[in-house]
């Protein structure tokens, strides 16, 4: 099981969008977006700065530069920069919170893009998080002390390796 926000876990996302062949075929078919999502800084969850993270996909097809990024790279390359904390994202994966309810009241907030642009993709928005759902995740804030000064050094390690 990989550990939220790892490069493990976002090649198992990647994983997840392209074993459901509705999402390039169907659902985002037609599609050209760079979106990076934004988790902020939170020291429960083993991150002491904020790391973003691309979805990049062209005519419906999950690019292989949908990974984690710096936030220079997110800045330069991103058509939407969406960024919430750690617990919100949960949230919003364990489909505890729906995406529109959060964007609306702020909890989620768009950094760079247009808002009605976004709000107009929203309709999209719940096979993404069921991409997300289907990647049986360790969360941070459940792990044991121990795992979680473990995860702690795994973030900073993979953070100096890719420049992130």
């Amino acid at each position: 099981m990989p550990a939220y926000a790892t490069p493990e876990w976002i090649a198992a996302v990647a994983e997840s969008y392209r074993a459901n062949p509705e999402n390039q075929d169907k659902i985002f078919k037609g599609m050209t977006i760079f979106l990076s999502f934004r988790i902020q800084a939170d020291p429960k969850f083993g991150l002491d700065e904020a790391i973003d993270f691309g979805t990049h996909v062209e005519d419906g097809v999950l690019q292989d530069d949908s990974v984690l990024m710096s936030r220079e790279d997110s800045e330069k390359k991103a058509d939407f920069i969406l960024t919430a904390t750690p617990q919100i994202w949960k949230r919003l994966i364990q489909k505890e919170e729906g995406f529109i309810s959060s964007f609306m009241t702020g909890k989620i907030t768009l950094d760079k893009g247009e808002a009605p642009k976004i709000i107009a993709l929203a309709s999209k928005s719940p096979a993404l998080v069921d991409t997300f759902n289907r990647v049986d995740t360790e969360w941070p804030d459940e792990m044991s002390p121990e795992r979680l000064e473990e995860y702690k050094a795994q973030v900073k390690e993979f953070r100096q390796r890719l420049g992130v």
